[in-house]
């Protein structure tokens, strides 16, 4: 019922920091946004962002609605 996804790089090896605070960042801004809420948790040391998708009235419009806030913060 969640959905934990993160931020990637192409780097090799990525600044697994710097992703942490990209990650951090986008989360801040989707939910300052306010039409999605976003938190977040450390999976394997690293800043993880989750989405509820899970509850019996999640349509496959919100989470459309979810990714595109988020694609397009």
């Amino acid at each position: 019922s969640v959905v934990c996804f993160r931020v990637a790089s192409h780097d090799s090896p990525p600044d697994a920091d710097a992703l942490d605070r990209l990650n951090a960042e986008l989360l801040r801004r989707v939910n300052a946004r306010g039409e999605v809420f976003l938190s977040s948790t450390r999976l394997r040391g690293r800043f993880t962002l989750r989405l509820a998708i899970g509850h019996v009235r999640t349509s496959s419009g919100h989470v459309a609605r979810a990714w595109d806030s988020i694609r397009w913060t």
